[in-house]
């Protein structure tokens, strides 16, 4: 035991090394953790967050490879304990984000917050707890793309799903630890509403699977959902812009953060988006011509 405490503490020692001397170096920031979170599991140390990252990359990647080296298809008709992880899971994260939903979006009614360019402030301990639960859920997340590879569903598996799940993982980790409220309250609420409808899109997919003509007719708003979650990005674009120009007293490098990670994500969306609905659609039609 005092053997894998010395070799947990060497390999937290460095990671948290790491870590520290990337955003001295990259970002200018000395990171420091706040009294409301300290001492909350997982929140500590950047360690388990960068382990958790590590352990789903490389998942992934042994996931795709087995699924290549053996010439694997999407499975037909899942396995019995395979289609109740997908409902399990899918429920699960949709009453999870409903709950930090609401519960964000009334902590900051309560605690009189603007719609941008708010502080944190150390005190309002229960807004602080509900942005650590959105942190801790993005570990539920990943959870996304394992269901993908047990599931065979390599066309989903995009370097969008993945660089998006694993970032932002530890964004939040670095939010959570240094600044959990403030103007993170609208990057949370906004996610979490987001989440809601991606959830209950997932779940009700996977119940009417086997059901082609109900999908249709029930489940046609999959495009409006991306364009749900790109209109998420631009928000969240305009309110870093905007906390930028009048130097909102939230902490600067995290708004940099979210100004920069929310112009990734939407060139990522938008390339995902074209190629996936404008693209298919044109060649469809195309097919259409050729066989009138």
């Amino acid at each position: 035991m005092e053997m894998v405490e010395g070799v947990w503490r060497a390999l937290d020692t460095r990671v948290t090394q790491g870590v520290w001397n990337l955003l001295r170096n990259v970002m200018g920031v000395e990171l420091t953790g706040t009294p409301t979170t300290k001492g909350l599991p997982l929140i500590d140390s950047p360690t388990p967050i960068v382990l958790a990252m590590t352990l789903y990359l490389l998942c992934v990647v042994a996931g795709l490879l087995w699924i290549k080296a053996f010439n694997l298809k999407p499975r037909a008709q899942e396995p019995a304990p395979l289609q109740a992880l997908v409902l399990l899971h899918n429920l699960f994260c949709f009453f999870l984000s409903l709950y930090m939903c609401v519960g964000v979006v009334y902590q900051a009614i309560l605690n009189r917050y603007t719609l941008w360019g708010n502080a944190y402030n150390p005190k309002q301990t229960e807004m602080a707890i509900l942005v650590y639960m959105f942190y801790m859920s993005k570990y539920v997340e990943f959870m996304d793309t394992i269901i993908m590879v047990l599931k065979r569903n390599t066309r989903q598996i995009t370097f969008l799903h993945v660089y998006h799940h694993s970032s932002i993982a530890l964004i939040w980790w670095i939010i959570a630890y240094h600044a959990p409220g403030g103007e993170a309250y609208f990057s949370a609420a906004l996610n979490s509403g987001v989440h809601v409808f991606m959830y209950l899109y997932y779940f009700l997919a996977a119940v009417l699977r086997g059901n082609e003509k109900v999908r249709r007719k029930y489940l046609f708003w999959g495009k409006y959902l991306t364009q749900l979650q790109m209109f998420q990005f631009m928000l969240n674009l305009v309110q870093a812009y905007y906390d930028r120009k009048i130097h909102a007293p939230y902490p600067p490098f995290l708004i940099s953060i979210l100004f920069y990670y929310m112009i990734s994500l939407l060139v990522l969306f938008a390339n995902f988006y074209v190629h996936k609905y404008v693209m298919s659609s044109s060649k469809g039609n195309q097919k259409a011509k050729k066989a009138e």
